[in-house]
């Protein structure tokens, strides 16, 4: 087979959600396939860590670089002598015109029930651009049983054109202890802390943490031990909220923001942390919860669909709905045993997920269309 794949979400420095699911992806795809014949797409030439050139994968880099998904790439698929046997983009956009049998990964639907947290512009795109996609595809992969099921709900997508495609976890580096507190010290971290690990945009219910971490804060403060709140992660939009709360909570001292970090600074974060606390309103898999788990670091989440399916009975689950339950979980996890108990389940939940595993389950999507 000849499969082509716009690579653009990875070709970035700083990946996040999509752009680390793209990036993970081509890198299992690359390692476990040398049978298919592979034509990467891109408007600028691969970042360093791609995966060298060979002779089943080529890039094919091209211009202009504006409106690219739009014009250049339809344009080139059209034109190129050999034809694809499927497109695969590992994102929400496929290209405006597809000759070839193609392929999109649906990551959430969170823009449509909450429109407000987005510019008009992205949530324009977002919604038209997405519908457009979702049914221009032959096939869509979804990355949990929750997005196939928000995509037979909202768009009434026959559930047969829907595979899923789950995210999944690496191999952490390994970071000795001289390396991991460099870089502790390097953003002021003091162990005990509280992590959560993501951008900072308004789904991921940032000032209820902060709000839950101050009530803890004033609950534990007979203790031996003070806990700091780790916030790391880059500013994403409508973000003001948060730095309102610390100061109304007058918290600022305790509560430590690292803004982007860099995926050694990542993995270190992850294996010095208590807990790791995710308290979003909507996601559509959740990778920090997995990440986490996978260095037995607990996880305290709220209690969504897609954190169900991927954390399970491997972490605490708090009710959104009452205030006051995240912080019984934040008490509850510094009970030695319990977080001993949830270490050990994290580690084994996690080995469910692989990268690999998840480029096999696209392979054979992508056999689905081989003559």
């Amino acid at each position: 087979m000849i499969i082509g794949i716009d690579a653009n979400e990875a070709n970035q420095t700083h990946r996040v959600g999509s752009g680390q699911f793209a990036f993970n992806i081509l890198q299992s795809l690359y390692k476990i396939d040398k049978k298919n014949k592979y034509y990467i797409y891109l408007k600028q030439e691969p970042l360093s860590d791609f995966p060298k050139a060979r002779e089943n994968w080529e890039y094919h880099v091209f211009g202009p670089q504006k409106f690219w998904t739009l014009f250049a790439l339809p344009l080139r698929l059209i034109t190129q002598d050999e034809p694809l046997d499927v497109f695969y983009s590992p994102n929400h956009y496929t290209p405006s015109i597809c000759p070839f049998p193609s392929v999109a990964t649906i990551h959430d639907l969170g823009y449509l029930s909450s429109p407000e947290q987005f510019t008009k512009k992205d949530f324009y795109q977002l919604k038209n651009w997405t519908k457009d996609s979702i049914d221009r595809s032959n096939l869509l992969a979804a990355v949990s049983n929750f997005t196939k099921d928000e995509l037979v709900r909202i768009y009434q997508v026959d559930p047969k054109k829907i595979n899923i495609v789950y995210n999944g976890i690496g191999k952490p580096p390994i970071i000795d202890s001289k390396d991991a507190n460099f870089i502790l010290d390097k953003f002021s971290i003091k162990k005990p802390y509280f992590l959560y690990l993501g951008t900072l945009k308004p789904n991921k219910n940032i000032p209820f943490l902060i709000e839950s971490f101050s009530k803890f804060q004033k609950r534990y403060k007979t203790k031996d031990q003070k806990f700091q709140l780790v916030i790391a992660g880059k500013k994403g939009w409508l973000f003001d909220d948060i730095f309102r709360t610390v100061k109304q909570e007058n918290i600022q001292d305790d509560i430590i923001f690292t803004d982007y970090i860099d995926e050694i600074e990542k993995w270190a974060l992850y294996q010095n942390a208590y807990a790791t606390i995710l308290p979003s309103t909507y996601e559509g898999f959740g990778i920090p919860a997995l990440e986490s788990m996978k260095f037995g670091t607990p996880v305290i989440v709220s209690d969504i669909p897609p954190f169900r399916e991927v954390v399970g009975e491997s972490g605490l689950i708090f009710d959104l709905s009452k205030k006051e339950n995240l912080l019984s979980q934040m008490l509850l996890i510094t009970d030695p045993k319990i977080r001993q108990k949830y270490s050990k389940k994290s580690k084994l939940q996690a080995q469910n997920f692989s990268w690999d595993s998840s480029a096999r389950s696209l392979l054979k999507l992508f056999e689905k269309f081989e003559k």
